[in-house]
């Protein structure tokens, strides 16, 4: 023994004529394929694999073929996963499972109150805090047993058959195949293929748990017949143990010390996959109904707002202009209907209305706090002068502007040259961060003036005035009651705060 370990150090170490080192091993190796149990798959003086070795696998193959096609289908294998870890769970588990379902979510979309985002919210909380249980491990390590099965069963056996018998088809069992003997270097890739994945399946594994799962996924009817997977554990056992597959691949490769690990199939933690699958369907169905919520909130306060009046007023940075650049897939103009809204709102209110309010209040009032006269009209000029901002921007997205350029030579490159799309986002994205920064420098000076609105109402109804003295003689310039357009005044500019939030902020805010 001793002797053939030296033999076997010089052979990797290249002393002392490893060829003929090499040879002494191989010889060894030969004398035990002729001494082991499966000694008829190996003919030794013509290196050849015999025919019988495809026989052999070609039964494998036969018994295994309606498990490979099952495991085949990914609706089997997506059912497969939902079965095996349902299987394991505890009632109240299954119970919220259902209540989560889409079909359940969709029948409570019906009837439901405007909590029902919160609710799948802590419903969904509560499922995950269940899966932190033992019985959720056990679900994971049956999966892993599937998992091997897979592995095993969806090798190419008919490939490998091939090499003996080049007729051979797929499926095909009606046909007799006839195998010849193949030279063992030709089949040297699919032995080791084979090795890697053949498992160490034992006998006393919850197979009946396995086969049950692939049953009701079957539709109640068995994939394989359960005694006849243990007569092929038994077989694969039997095979593996008596490494002859190992020394054939040694002889195949001329390589004494030929080896080939056992590639495991990837562990995938089902319970954690499932509940990411599951927290991401019913966290898009909240998204969709805050989606649904807002744009009700928002179609009500443009309403409120601009009436029945079109609120979209510039040229270039708008909804339909966004079709283009969407079209040729680049990103958008995200905040192209906030940036009208804000525009239409100061021309059709802030110049007419809140201008002559202002007249009336700031210029004819009689204040007795200056500092708040001075900020309410400090506001109105800031938001005032944002006209001239937003209709430079809207501009600069003419052909002949400064961004609108750019744009219109890269949109007309970005189809043959895919860099542009970059290039083209830059832009996009700078000017709708310029639209944003519009809006977030506006959106204050508004609730500035708002506030004061508010200020004034409450003042020109008590008695005596503490703000504006001079209430009854501003009433003169008025032919609407004055606190009336105040009210109305500061109702308005509240609800386009609201609507500019709504419009800017992403929705999981």
């Amino acid at each position: 023994m001793s002797d053939v370990i030296d033999k076997v150090i010089h052979f990797i170490s290249g002393d002392s004529e490893p060829a003929s080192d090499k040879d002494i091993l191989l010889k060894q190796l030969g004398k035990e394929i002729s001494q082991n149990k499966y000694a008829k798959f190996y003919r030794i003086k013509q290196r050849e694999v015999d025919a019988s070795f495809a026989q052999y696998f070609y039964g494998l193959y036969r018994a295994i073929y309606p498990l490979q096609v099952f495991l085949k289908d990914p609706a089997n294998e997506a059912k497969i996963k939902q079965v095996t870890l349902e299987a394991f769970l505890d009632k109240h588990i299954m119970d919220m499972i259902k209540h989560l379902s889409p079909e359940a979510i969709t029948e409570r979309k019906k009837t439901a109150a405007a909590g029902l985002s919160s609710q799948l919210e802590e419903e969904l909380a509560a499922l995950v805090s269940g899966f932190d249980n033992p019985k959720i491990a056990a679900a994971d390590a049956c999966y892993d047993l599937i998992t091997s099965v897979r592995q095993f069963a969806l090798f190419d056996f008919c490939s490998m058959l091939k090499k003996f018998d080049p007729e051979i088809r797929e499926g095909d069992f009606l046909s007799h195949p006839k195998f010849t003997e193949v030279d063992a270097s030709f089949l040297s890739p699919e032995l080791a293929a084979l090795l890697s994945i053949l498992p160490d399946f034992e006998e006393n594994s919850d197979w009946k748990t396995v086969f049950e799962i692939f049953k009701y996924c079957k539709g109640g009817t068995d994939v394989i017949p359960q005694i006849q997977w243990h007569n092929l554990l038994a077989g694969i056992k039997d095979l593996k143990q008596s490494k002859i597959l190992d020394l054939i691949g040694k002889m195949a490769t001329g390589n004494p010390i030929w080896e080939i690990k056992h590639s495991a199939p990837s562990h995938e933690t089902l319970s954690a996959s499932w509940l990411e699958q599951k927290s991401r369907e019913v966290r898009g169905v909240i998204t969709g109904i805050l989606g649904g919520q807002r744009s009700a909130q928002i179609s009500a306060l443009v309403n409120a707002v601009f009436g029945s009046a079109e609120a979209t007023r510039l040229s270039f940075y708008t909804s339909e202009k966004e079709r283009i650049l969407l079209d040729k897939g680049v990103g958008g103009y995200i905040y192209a209907s906030a940036l009208n809204h804000l525009f239409a709102f100061v021309q059709d209110f802030i110049e007419k209305e809140i201008h002559e309010l202002c007249d009336i209040l700031l210029v004819r009032g009689q204040w007795t706090n200056n500092s708040a006269s001075r900020q309410m009209s400090e506001g109105y000029h800031e938001v005032m002068g944002i006209i001239r901002e937003i209709t430079a921007l809207d501009e600069s997205l003419d052909d002949d502007g400064s961004n609108g350029s750019r744009l219109r030579g890269a949109l007309l490159r970005v189809d043959r040259d895919k860099t542009q799309t970059r290039y083209i986002n830059s832009i996009i994205n700078t000017v709708n961060e310029e639209a944003l920064n519009m809006i977030n420098r506006t959106v204050p000076s508004l609730i500035v003036v708002g506030k004061h609105f508010k200020m004034l109402l409450d003042d020109v109804q008590k008695k005596p005035f503490e703000l504006v003295m001079n209430w009854k003689e501003l009433a003169l310039y008025s032919k609407t009651p004055i606190s009336q357009r105040i009210g109305d005044a500061y109702k308005k500019i509240n609800y386009f705060v609201q609507l500019m939030v709504l419009e800017t902020k992403p929705l999981e805010e």
